[in-house]
């Protein structure tokens, strides 16, 4: 049977096994400390860094979790068995492996996928000094959308909306105004926010001070919620047939750069991701960058989630009964609690972490 102890139900658990193992594995470690904010229990915030392998490796591979907050549990996991499996040990002498672990670690603590403004992570890392991207079928979805109570009528009627845009529009324009980012309202979802939150920042000082100097670089982001139940996706942004497609093609195969099980008919035009600041942070290296999701619920199942959220976040602590169980059904959207889901994260995640190491060091 898997030992599943590597999972854990709060972010100072997952942090202390994080680190426990990385340290006994004999990494080298940072933190970087969030000094604005704490966790439910007043609990310190950190982005950690694990370096495994020669920290000047001119090949790094980056590992990293906790983009969209509680998703950061999953991905912890995943780090942490890795490295309590002998990850290190499988790492050419030319390369290293750089474990992020909680990009945001409000979200993660929060048991909430966004930073403690309401803002989407994986939508923040924009120029903030330039205007904003738009996009005007959010606009024309957000008050459909936005429900001030939460029950089966309001929900139906939400859905209902979504239903009117997509037949109106079509699946990619519904894709790209729900999904893509939005920088208009920020009591919506998806919201990119209107400057560089914390998590951004420390994310780029942690690339430059633990990735910066290589000559290859490559990145893995873990995320949950798109794809099938007890399996995968990856998504590549890469543009087909370039460079940095292929090789992520060679390190993991097919799977890497077909979108095999996307739950998405039509993926969005995503803005401001932070594999896109990984890249833009490290002009002189040969990087490549792909997300992967571990599946767990239906796209319309998660639309649904993200949305609870919106209305946990405005209109939650008005009706604290309702709020206790439509948290829980939340956690348990971007968490499975089933032993058999937490069990294909790490079988799955052994294979292409493996993958990822060889890949990053092969000639």
């Amino acid at each position: 049977m898997t030992d599943l102890s590597v999972f854990s139900s709060t972010y100072p658990e997952a942090r202390w096994k994080f680190l426990d193992a990385a340290r006994a594995a004999g990494a080298q470690v940072a933190h970087y400390l969030h000094p604005g904010q704490k966790g439910p229990d007043g609990e310190a915030l950190y982005l950690d860094v694990a370096v495994l392998g020669r920290p000047d490796a001119p090949n790094r591979m980056v590992v990293g979790c906790g983009t969209h907050g509680i998703e950061g549990f999953s991905g912890s996991a995943a780090q942490t068995a890795w490295i309590k499996g002998g990850g290190a040990k499988r790492i050419g002498p030319d390369s290293a492996v750089v474990m992020l672990h909680a990009h945001n670690p409000w979200g993660f603590a929060h048991l909430q996928r966004v930073t403690e403004e309401n803002v989407d992570l994986n939508r923040n890392f924009v120029d903030h000094a330039q205007p904003y991207p738009a996009n005007p079928g959010y606009a024309v979805l957000h008050p459909g959308i936005s429900p001030s109570r939460w029950d089966e009528g309001a929900i139906h009627g939400v859905f209902a909306a979504l239903e009117a845009f997509r037949e109106k529009n079509g699946e990619q324009a519904f894709s790209d105004a729900y999904n893509g980012g939005q920088y208009s309202h920020a009591d919506g979802v998806f919201f990119g926010g209107h400057r560089p939150q914390w998590s951004n920042e420390a994310f780029r000082q942690a690339v430059r001070e633990h990735v910066a100097g290589a000559k290859r670089a490559g990145i893995i982001d873990l995320h949950t919620g798109i794809g099938p139940y007890l399996d995968h996706v990856f998504l590549c942004f890469h543009a087909a047939g370039s460079p940095a497609y292929e090789r992520a093609r060679a390190w993991w195969g097919e799977r890497a750069v077909n979108r095999q099980g996307s739950t998405h008919k039509a993926l969005a035009v995503y803005k401001g991701l932070l594999i896109d600041a990984f890249q833009a942070e490290l002009p002189d290296a040969e990087t490549t960058a792909v997300v992967i999701e571990f599946g767990t619920r239906s796209r319309q199942e998660m639309q649904r989630a993200n949305m609870a959220l919106r209305w946990l976040r405005c209109h939650g602590k008005e009706d604290a009964d309702l709020a206790r169980p439509v948290h829980a059904d939340y956690v348990e959207a971007f968490y499975p609690s089933d032993p058999a889901w937490r069990e294909a994260v790490l079988a799955q995640s052994r294979v292409f972490l493996d993958q990822a190491a060889a890949g990053i060091g092969a000639p």
